[in-house]
């Protein structure tokens, strides 16, 4: 195995450092295990992830920095800036939610998503009141102020933009009344009082299952941002991960529960009816707004998030979200909105289902 851990050995001296194996990563970092050992102790492993982008690691190890001790996550060891470079702590070789998604039991798949619902409130309630300690982190791995808490308000715009340009071939327009409902969305979910940490991408496999319990890893997008964004990934479900298969209806709303009884003791507001509002909003966001990120692609295809993994394609995907905008949005413009974009595809393609996940067609 190369043996490329000098800029490693710089960060921990006095520490041996040896390569075990290649982790992969994603096309913005790469990630792999070492073994160190110490004088004295016992040898251990840790994650090495080294990142192509210098705002992915600030962010990253400005979130892992941050993370009070007994948050499921992993620990930062090291980290440095040039090249960029973080060293945390090895959470094991488990399973994650997407493995139990995946698989064949419907019981392990239904606890996974509990699982997973109790680390994000346990991540919000760890960093609730932080936002302050947050933006000191970033500040002290990039140029102040330069890495915004959120990208929701510096996208906003560029995103209602992107959704217009992507509807014009089908005729649907993008109303100013629903922009404004967008932005109305938006601003509600800028209250700091119902923020925290967010990792931003908590997909079904960027989680392991370990002994005590399941960690969330992966915190290059890391933001400070309304709770309901994280919550609302069980209703649409997954919006931003590969593998966005639909969840039973049940097992997302007792999901959501356990999320809100697990953070209520630190953060109220949880267990109040303006969360669900709140979440109503974050869910409208991901269904509709976002659909601008693949509607242009769906238009001369039919893509899969991932090529190499079980994902669904990218129409039956559009088609559940814009019919789940349509049935619950508490904002008219949304709903007709949804139900016009709906139509349009439809009637280019037919109906076309988005499957359960595969533990839940068994």
């Amino acid at each position: 195995m190369i043996d490329d851990l000098d800029d490693i050995r710089a960060l921990l001296p006095g520490v041996d450092v040896s390569p075990v194996d290649a982790l992969g990563g994603s096309d913005r970092s790469a990630v792999r295990r070492a073994r160190i050992s110490r004088p004295g102790e016992a040898p251990t492993t840790v994650i090495v992830k080294t990142f192509d982008q210098p705002g992915s690691w600030a962010r990253e190890s400005a979130a892992l920095a941050l993370l009070p001790p007994g948050t499921p996550a992993p620990r930062l060891l090291a980290a440095g800036a040039s090249p960029p470079v973080v060293v945390m702590s090895d959470l094991g070789t488990g399973p994650n939610v997407a493995d139990a998604l995946l698989g064949t039991d419907p019981a392990a798949a239904e606890a996974a998503v509990y699982a997973w619902a109790e680390a994000i409130a346990a991540v919000h309630r760890a960093t609730s009141g932080m936002r302050d300690a947050f933006r000191a982190e970033l500040d002290a791995r990039a140029q102040p102020g330069s890495a915004p808490l959120t990208s929701v308000a510096a996208t906003l715009e560029q995103n209602i933009a992107d959704l217009r340009e992507a509807c014009a071939p089908l005729g649907v327009a993008v109303p100013e009344p629903l922009a404004d409902a967008f932005r109305a969305h938006a601003a509600r979910l800028g209250d700091d009082a119902a923020s925290a940490l967010s990792p931003s991408d908590a997909c079904p496999d960027n989680n392991v299952l370990t002994g005590d319990g399941l960690a969330l890893i992966d915190f290059e997008h890391a933001e400070w941002r309304h709770v309901a964004w994280d919550v609302a990934y069980l209703r649409v479900p997954w919006p931003s991960c590969w593998c966005s298969w639909r969840l039973p209806d049940e097992v997302a709303d007792r999901a959501i529960a356990r999320y809100r009884q697990a953070a209520a003791p630190t953060l109220p507001y949880v267990a109040t009816p303006e969360f669900d509002r709140d979440l109503s909003a974050a869910t409208d966001l991901w269904a509709v707004l976002y659909s601008s990120w693949f509607l242009p692609q769906t238009l001369s295809g039919d893509p899969v998030a991932s090529a190499k993994l079980d994902s669904p394609r990218r129409r039956a995907l559009l088609l559940h979200r814009l019919d789940l905008a349509r049935r619950t949005s508490a904002a008219p413009e949304t709903a007709a909105f949804a139900e016009a974009l709906r139509t349009a595809l439809v009637s280019r393609w037919g109906e076309v289902p988005l499957a359960l996940a595969r533990a839940f067609r068994c």
